[in-house]
């Protein structure tokens, strides 16, 4: 069965571009602003709901979130 990952519609920064140093939670929609920017393979904290995501970066520059 494949991974599920809710894809990041936010067009802030991406992969492409390593400067996207936020994201929105998919699972509560909060912002979390982060110290380093996003990249492929990271785990991420949503300080507001608690949940983890791990970050995919796609081919086309953006980023996918599947909790963990």
């Amino acid at each position: 069965m494949p991974l599920d990952y809710y894809e990041d519609d936010d067009d802030k920064g991406s992969a492409g571009r390593g400067g996207r140093k936020d994201f929105d939670c998919p699972e509560c929609s909060a912002n979390n602003p982060l110290d380093d920017a996003l990249a492929d393979g990271q785990e991420v904290l949503c300080n507001y709901c608690g949940c983890s995501f791990l970050v995919k970066a796609t081919d086309d520059g953006r980023f996918k979130f599947r909790e963990i």
